[in-house]
């Protein structure tokens, strides 16, 4: 019995879902007669590179001149059956030596044997070694009359420029949900599957857009799902996605601030053998899958932002980690504690004396400002800048505020990366911190991290600074809601 992908592969080019914009140049191109001597197709695996491929070849040789592919002809019915000799497929993967394309070059001479093209699909192109693609060039500047290539990759970028620029170049893109989901949708009706809508949006998540990977998915819960509808855990069970409850359950510790207990859990995935780099590419995808989901329904990102930024900093730092774990599991202490690595058991004791709202800080004069020290409970840490006049600040550029934002990140990168989402501006002689959220102000004004920041501009400026931490107003948040990720 035929796989589903395979039972329910497309044959014309009215079945394709959602590559509209490459089926509706090619229609054009068949009904002007302007087919290209060279195509490649390029983009994700699983979204229709080589089912258009066979369908352009069966137009291409299709003997019904109005529509074309008909679909019914002997033509499109021997290539549909596999059986067409015109049509030549090639896997490059494993035909990717110079001896196999010279091969290809000497044949592609002779005339079709029973249409009017002889069409080869090359797939995964890119595999083929400098020397074939050499070898290849010349017959793609002055191709047979006769002939048509198309070319499949997933790996543009270790295509040739020089084969690119002989090629009519189409990217596929990734399948959107709703026409993934409605894919499945009507495979399950065909097969008369008994679908949950919990199952069907994790096969259509677990997917991640590839319309062949869905129909997969699909296929390996069909013996369970031809006897009776089957329950989200079974589904997972099944298709060995528990690392996604994995996900799940490992973000709620993260968010519960439990240290003891995250660390543990990563101990125990890494005895059962867990690739770290794995998980924390996963584990990233998953908390900006969250972010977005908080961005459109408009509720806090501070939690989100800030995850992302450490756990990004740790999958960059693993690779060159002598213990490949380590990077996150010193970003899990991090996000857990809400701080940037400093002692665990201090840190982790609430901070009663920070101010939780901005107005509890006097700010109408210079007289009043120096209450900030007192309200904050600073010791009596006089790490002052070398300054032969008391000046004040009058200017802070872009370029000055970049550099002070990259020394505190050596020191405290959690810190470091939530200060880049705020914005600095002067009021008089006072900088004021524009954050997004009470949540990045409040953090701006706990004591260490308020008199580092403090400290810092100071020794940058080389005066002194009148320092302050406001939250911006609505207007400012959406002008940056667009750049967090995109």
């Amino acid at each position: 019995m035929a796989t589903l992908y395979r039972k329910y592969r497309p044959q014309l080019f009215k079945d394709i879902i959602g590559q509209d914009h490459i089926v509706k140049t090619l229609q054009k191109a068949l009904e002007n007669d302007r087919l290209a001597h060279a195509y490649l197709f390029c983009g994700p695996r699983g979204v229709g590179k080589t089912t258009i491929a066979r369908i352009l070849a069966k137009a291409a040789n299709c003997l019904d001149a109005k529509n074309r592919p008909c679909g019914k002809c002997k033509n499109c019915l021997a290539i549909a059956q596999g059986k067409f000799i015109d049509l030549i497929e090639i896997d490059a993967a494993s035909n990717r030596g110079i001896d196999e394309i010279r091969d290809l070059r000497d044949k592609i001479q002779f005339a079709p044997n029973i249409g009017k093209y002889r069409v080869y699909i090359i797939d995964e192109v890119h595999m083929l070694t400098r020397e074939a693609f050499n070898a290849l060039l010349k017959t793609l500047e002055e191709p047979p009359a006769h002939t048509i290539f198309i070319f499949a990759t997933t790996e543009i970028h270790k295509v040739p420029e020089t084969v690119i620029s002989r090629c009519q170049r189409f990217d596929f893109h990734l399948g959107k949900s709703a026409l993934v989901e409605k894919s499945i949708k009507q495979i399950a009706k065909s097969e008369k599957f008994k679908l949950s809508d919990d199952v069907l949006r994790l096969i259509v998540k677990a997917s991640g857009g590839s319309y062949r990977d869905a129909q997969s998915l699909l296929d390996q819960l069909s013996p369970y799902l031809a006897k009776g509808e089957i329950t989200l855990a079974e589904a997972l069970k099944i298709l060995n996605l528990a690392a996604l409850e994995q996900l799940i359950e490992f973000i709620d510790i993260l968010k519960s601030n439990d240290q003891k207990k995250a660390i543990s859990y990563l101990q125990n995935l890494r005895e059962r053998g867990v690739d770290f780099a794995e998980f924390v590419n996963m584990l990233i995808a998953k908390v900006r899958e969250e972010l977005i989901e908080k961005i459109q329904a408009g509720d806090d990102l501070s939690w989100h932002q800030i995850t992302l930024h450490r756990l990004i900093a740790a999958a960059l730092e693993s690779k060159s980690s002598p213990i490949d774990t380590l990077p996150l599991e010193l970003a899990v202490l991090d996000i857990c504690e809400g701080e940037g690595g400093e002692d665990i058991k201090q840190e982790s004791k609430p901070q009663q004396d920070a101010p939780s709202k901005i107005s509890e800080i006097p700010k109408d004069d210079l007289a009043e400002d120096k209450k900030i020290e007192s309200k904050l409970d600073f010791k009596e840490e006089k790490k002052e800048p070398a300054k032969t006049d008391q000046k004040k600040l009058t200017q802070i550029s872009a370029d000055q505020r970049k550099a002070i934002i990259e020394t505190i990140a050596t020191k405290n990168k959690t810190f470091g990366s939530l200060l880049e989402t705020t914005e600095w501006i002067l009021e008089g002689d006072r900088l004021v911190i524009l954050a997004g959220f009470n949540f990045h102000k409040d953090k701006i004004m706990e004591k260490k991290n308020y008199s580092t920041l403090k400290s810092e501009v100071e020794n940058a400026m080389n005066c002194e600074v009148d320092l302050i931490c406001k939250i911006k107003g609505k207007e400012d948040i959406a002008e940056d809601i667009g750049s967090v990720f995109f």
